[in-house]
């Protein structure tokens, strides 16, 4: 008996599908795109890291302390008055590498001037610093007077500076000079030039590394 090729096709698949226990018709035999043998998959747990990873990342992202203008003992700045220079030399023999808010900072500074002759005679009539710590700002220092820097003679001072607040990263020193400059030499009349100057000293705080 020779049966249609879609007859014959169809007696397979019922043939097939009696033999699969699971398979519900000849639809879901023939239409499904799911595999008909295959096991479930499982997905392998995921690595935890381990404990001296863990401390080694939280060593890692410690905040450090950022280098400061201080931190090989002395530096110098010159500021531009015109037509004469004031030169401005800082230095401490603090290790400013370990400043904190709380510690004690005592900075040596010294004045002169250059790119100016000794005819016109050079007065410092004030300096003064005041400090910010970014929360309190306040007065350090004010020495008033008439204090001779003609060249080739400086002012010299010592200054300490008070403890800042609890947590601050960095303090922040402003320094102004208040000079009187002679117009004509032996006139003694003086006209009066500001320099202003900054340094900014990063400290220690809390689980910060040098």
């Amino acid at each position: 008996m020779h049966l249609p090729r879609s007859a014959a096709v169809g007696m397979a698949a019922v043939m097939l599908c009696g033999s699969l226990s699971g398979c519900s018709s000849l639809k879901e035999l023939t239409s499904s795109s799911k595999p008909l043998l295959g096991g479930s998959s499982t997905s392998s747990p995921s690595a935890k890291p381990s404990a001296a990873a863990t401390g080694k990342d939280a060593a890692a992202k410690k905040p450090e302390r950022e280098s400061g203008p201080l931190d090989t003992g002395t530096v110098t700045h010159r500021l531009k008055q015109g037509n004469f220079t004031v030169t401005l030399n800082y230095w401490t023999s603090d290790n400013a590498k370990l400043y904190t808010a709380e510690s004690a900072k005592t900075l040596n500074v010294a004045a002169h001037i250059e790119d100016a002759d000794s005819k016109h005679r050079v007065k410092v009539s004030t300096f003064q610093v005041t400090q910010d710590d970014g929360t309190a700002r306040v007065d350090v220092t004010t020495d008033s007077g008439s204090f001779d820097i003609t060249p080739p003679y400086p002012y010299n001072t010592v200054v300490t500076l008070p403890a800042a607040t609890t947590g601050a990263t960095t303090l922040t020193l402003t320094f102004r000079m208040d000079l009187l400059v002679e117009t004509t030499p032996k006139s003694n009349s003086y006209y009066r030039s500001t320099a202003l100057d900054t340094l900014t000293l990063p400290l220690i705080t809390k689980g910060a590394t040098q």
